[in-house]
């Protein structure tokens, strides 16, 4: 007899994975770009147009030269994700109910987390612009705001999204420009943090996200800090999370296992600056 329903455990799972996703929300999904990944390959094309276009000063009777539209091919692997649980025979009386619902949502938060430590990767492996803080947990505003000069003339910041470690929770909590009501771009609720992992908005516009996922470097036990400008990060899904169960007779148990297919990519290598103490 079948310990779940495959299909309501796994609706339960893709809700807890989304619900616990932090850097996969940043990132935008180019399933719809690619609609033969769903069915076949190992490898999928991101396809990102290049910036062709130019102005030019017209003179009389002489012809525009248009540009030739061009694309730049980003390849990517793709990664499959899954997460399994054993429930023995003399268990399975008390997997019920609330119970279930807690071994979807375990299994759904494992899977969002190898997504968004394979974000966190692309990021790391391939990202241009890196900016030195002084120190390795803590951070301040003018070295956001340095993090935000690579960037140029491009200052719309509701283009643009902060991730940070929970280690630089506090640094965010006690920087006046973030908390403090006598500026006027700072937001009331800043600092008290949702279900989602916002922490608030920064200069009230850049959505500030805590995330433990891959955000700190053991090895040189400092933090990572990530701004990511919009359309920057692409993720693909091949097969969305499914679930299945084997039976393991000579244990006695029962094995329900759940798993999905995707890609990540860093589209725009220019489109993130990494702020951390050590920079390669």
């Amino acid at each position: 007899m079948a310990i779940v329903v495959p299909e309501l455990f796994a609706d339960a799972a893709n809700a807890a994975m989304d619900h616990h996703m932090r850097i996969g929300k940043v990132a935008f999904d180019a399933t719809p770009l690619v609609p033969d990944i769903t069915t076949c390959g190992s490898k999928i094309h991101f396809p990102t147009i290049d910036r062709v276009a130019t102005g030019t000063t017209m003179t009389k009777g002489v012809d525009l030269v248009p540009a030739e539209l061009s694309m730049t091919d980003n390849e990517a692997e793709i990664k499959q994700v899954g997460s399994a649980v054993r429930v023995y025979d003399k268990d399975a009386i008390q997997v019920k109910g609330a119970v279930i619902d807690s071994l979807a949502t375990q299994v759904g938060e494992a899977m969002a987390d190898a997504v968004d430590k394979s974000l966190i990767a692309e990021m790391d492996g391939n990202a241009v612009y890196k900016v030195a803080t002084t120190n390795a947990d803590e951070i301040g505003f003018t070295e956001i705001e340095a993090g935000f000069d690579v960037f140029g003339d491009d200052v719309d910041l509701s283009n643009y999204q902060i991730i940070i470690n929970s280690r630089l929770r506090k640094s965010f909590t006690l920087m006046d420009q973030f908390v403090k009501a006598d500026y006027s771009f700072a937001r009331s609720q800043n600092g008290v943090g949702d279900s989602d992992g916002v922490l608030g908005y920064y200069l009230g516009a850049v959505k500030v996200i805590v995330c433990d996922n891959d955000t700190y470097d053991s090895t040189k036990n400092e933090c990572k800090t990530y701004i990511v400008k919009n359309g920057s990060l692409g993720i693909i899904t091949q097969k969305a999370a499914s679930t299945e169960e084997q039976r393991e007779s000579l244990k006695k148990a029962t094995v329900i296992s759940a798993d999905e297919l995707y890609a990540t990519k860093l589209l725009n290598a220019k489109g993130v600056c990494i702020l951390r103490k050590t920079i390669a």
